[in-house]
């Protein structure tokens, strides 16, 4: 008899603690997972940036690595400012918004320079 609920104790606790364990196991899943809506579209504007950059690096850079300042002014969209060495394309950034830059490094007259392309929403 003795041995009978020396079995079953250990049963309980085995299925307790695997119980525990599927519960620890789900909630961190769920919390390390969460994803809002607003994790969604920072990361959607950053690729929007991305894609903006790499856009402008293939379309107006030629083989030297030189920006094609005349084209750029006349293709930035709205929501789009594009700076390269001191050169302004596009509108400002509000002060009241998020705004997502990417960097990519250009040539201009054959001296390297840093493009930066700012988004916001």
């Amino acid at each position: 008899m003795r041995r009978g609920q020396i079995i079953f104790a250990e049963e309980s606790l085995s299925l307790l603690m695997t119980f525990l364990a599927v519960i620890l196991l789900f909630t961190s899943f769920f919390m390390l997972n969460k994803r809002t809506d607003s994790d969604i579209a920072d990361e959607r504007m950053y690729l929007v940036a991305d894609n903006i950059a790499d856009l402008i690096v293939k379309k107006y850079v030629d083989l030297k690595g030189n920006v094609d300042l005349q084209k750029l002014n006349s293709t930035i969209r709205d929501k789009v400012e594009v700076t390269v060495s001191g050169a302004h394309f596009g509108g400002y950034a509000p002060d009241n918004v998020n705004v997502y830059s990417v960097r990519r490094l250009v040539s201009v007259n054959g001296q390297p320079s840093q493009m930066e392309v700012r988004v916001w929403p």
